[in-house]
């Protein structure tokens, strides 16, 4: 990294995202701060294979996209192609941009090249760490703030932050929750000029995209990890597939789910009229 005079008061930020409310919440963040953003920069077109992405880019249900942002900021839009050579800047922030970026434009930096990734790193590493998170029942999750290098989400942690998710927490709703706390993180660093480096230590894990057989729920589980892992995921758009005493039963959502003795895959119709699934613990309603 470049050498760089801390006196300096404004900051000038180069941001990658994409049209996601990952995205949308820490640039929105660093413009209400009233930090100087030198351009934005979103991908041509969605990847098939994400090498630095956080997740999944769950699309903002609010009016205004982070075109429509940039654009009443008078901030430049670009994307990797026409990005000018000729820019400067001296913090890159990424949250959500699906493309790993090259070390020679990481470089450019000169302050620090960081990235807002949603886990505890250096666990989940990946394209999708909720979607994991969510399936493996963690109920406490957390976001990061780290470095970025020549590898995916490995470099040195700036800070971290633990949060717990309710239950039946929508994914929109959990990209909100992580992404508003990691631009907490980023605004602290930014404030101070420190960008600190505390090596991430541990074997670690990675995941990658989920397939076909990561949407299927064994009724082994606790009846509220699978009831949490649907609704948090659901979004997605891809049918869950359970695994019954009477086959597989594909289902899109859960309605509720009640603790009390259950009969592990075994479906019924309770008085209410739902059908419900039992699991190790209690009873999930579909």
């Amino acid at each position: 990294m470049n050498s760089f005079r801390h006196r300096q008061s404004s900051l000038r930020i180069l941001y990658f995202g994409t049209q996601s409310s990952f995205s949308i919440h820490p640039l929105l963040a660093l413009l209400e701060a009233k930090h100087c953003i030198t351009g934005v920069v979103l991908p041509v077109q969605p990847s098939n294979h994400v090498l630095q992405s956080d997740h999944i880019a769950l699309h903002t249900h609010s009016n205004d996209t982070i075109i429509d942002y940039a654009r009443k900021h008078a901030v430049p839009l670009w994307n990797p192609s026409t990005l000018p050579s000729t820019v400067e800047f001296d913090v890159i922030v990424v949250a959500c941009f699906p493309n790993k970026l090259p070390v020679h434009l990481l470089d450019r930096a000169q302050l620090a090249s960081v990235n807002i990734h949603p886990s505890l790193l250096p666990e989940y590493r990946g394209p999708s760490p909720l979607f994991w998170q969510l399936r493996n029942g963690l109920r406490v999750v957390g976001v990061t703030l780290h470095h970025m290098n020549s590898s995916i989400d490995s470099g040195d942690i700036v800070s971290q932050l633990e949060i717990e998710l309710p239950i039946g927490i929508s994914g929109s709703k959990a990209d909100q929750l992580l992404s508003k706390s990691g631009a907490c993180l980023l605004l602290e660093a930014l404030q101070n000029h420190k960008f600190g480096r505390k090596p991430q230590t541990g074997k670690g894990s990675y995941q990658s995209w989920p397939n076909e057989k990561d949407w299927h729920i064994p009724t082994t589980w606790p009846v509220v990890r699978a009831f949490n892992f649907i609704e948090g995921v659901k979004n997605w758009g891809v049918p869950f597939t359970l695994l019954t005493k009477r086959g597989t039963v594909k289902v899109q959502s859960a309605i509720g789910f009640r603790h009390e003795t259950s009969i592990m895959g075994y479906i019924r119709t309770n008085k209410h009229g739902q059908n419900e699934v039992g699991f190790s613990d209690g009873w999930l309603q579909i």
